[in-house]
């Protein structure tokens, strides 16, 4: 009986180890049959951010956006808050564009809030004591537009230069062996001025040609390698590219600003832009250009021309004065700031 009982006892042990031993497996892996599993409780997922554009102060309609700083800016809203195709998403989108309706602070714009501006907006209100202006196309090239590196909203200065074919008419000199004196000798001479003519000038647009249909931009050839000692070749870039062709500068003129512009270049006189540092707004009081102003102003140096072999002496009439002889005095420029 005991043999028997021992034996009993050890089979007993090894079933419960065994049960013992499932159970831990079945609690490990999966589920206990019979048993109800303990619910599992997952974090909420968070609702994704995106940028929506909101007024930083109140815009009245007909503002033009030129520079949306200190108007507009953006906050991160919840996605549900966005709608797409109304609200914006950056500030990129309502610049150059006018205000249609008035916008309060703090609200988020809508796109149905703006339109594009047109180039009547663009144009600078007028300042008191001075007189309005208007749109006047230019048209310039390489040299006389800057080359090409003249962007809406810069101020130029407009120069115009001209030639003119002047015939001189001086007294005779004795010739020959009778000393038969000519009437007048004609001198024919080419004269030319340039002069500044309008200052301070608002670029109000640029419009450049559209490239030509079906052009291929032609593929890059490989750069040969730089000789022993010389400089690597600079790579063209849309920075140091000369642009070919004509296009518009469309500036801000007045209407005798305008009349002077027309009539200059209906007689083929050449117009030459001069582009000014940005916040730069003096004026400058010049007189021009010619051969004498070089000559007189400058130290020109003239060419010399052949010696005359005898010059008549000048002839003295009763009655009629004498011209007194008057120099022109030097000119020094002078630069006035604008208040």
């Amino acid at each position: 009986m005991r043999r028997g009982s021992s034996s009993l006892l050890i089979i007993i042990g090894l079933f419960l180890l065994l049960a013992a031993g499932a159970a831990g497996v079945l609690m490990f892996y999966g589920q206990i049959p019979g048993t109800a599993a303990a619910p599992t409780v997952l974090p909420p997922t968070p609702e994704p951010q995106v940028a929506r554009v909101k007024a930083e102060i109140d815009i009245q309609a007909g503002t033009v956006l030129t520079s949306t700083e200190g108007l507009l800016s953006t906050e991160m809203v919840p996605a549900s808050q966005f709608i797409g195709g109304v609200n914006l998403g950056s500030v990129e989108e309502a610049l150059n564009m006018v205000a249609t309706t008035t916008i309060k602070a703090t609200e988020p714009v809508r796109k149905d809030q703006f339109r594009k501006a047109g180039l009547a907006q663009k144009i600078p209100a007028v300042k008191e004591g001075e007189q309005s202006v208007k749109a006047f196309p230019l048209q310039v090239d390489s040299l006389s537009g800057v080359a090409d590196l003249v962007q809406p909203g810069d101020f130029v200065d407009v120069l115009a230069s001209f030639n003119l074919d002047v015939s001189t008419f001086t007294p005779g000199v004795p010739s020959g062996e009778t000393g038969a004196v000519s009437s007048v000798i004609e001198r024919p001479t080419n004269e030319g001025t340039t002069k500044v003519l309008l200052q301070d000038v608002e670029v109000l647009d640029v419009i450049k040609p559209a490239p030509p249909e079906g052009e291929a931009s032609a593929a890059p050839q490989p750069d040969a390698p730089p000789a022993e000692g010389a400089a690597p070749a600079v790579p063209p870039t849309t920075a140091n590219t000369l642009r070919t062709g004509n296009w518009v500068i469309v500036i801000a003129v007045s209407n005798q600003e305008a009349e002077v512009l027309r009539f200059a270049l209906d007689r083929g006189i050449g117009i030459t832009t001069i582009l000014r540092r940005a916040g730069d707004h003096t004026t400058e009081r010049t007189v021009g250009a010619t051969m004498r102003i070089l000559v007189d102003n400058f130290g020109m140096p003239m060419p010399s021309f052949p010696q005359v072999v005898q010059q008549p002496a000048g002839v003295k009439i009763e009655g009629v004065p004498e011209v007194p002889q008057v120099k022109t005095p030097a000119f020094a420029p002078t630069v006035t700031a604008n208040p």
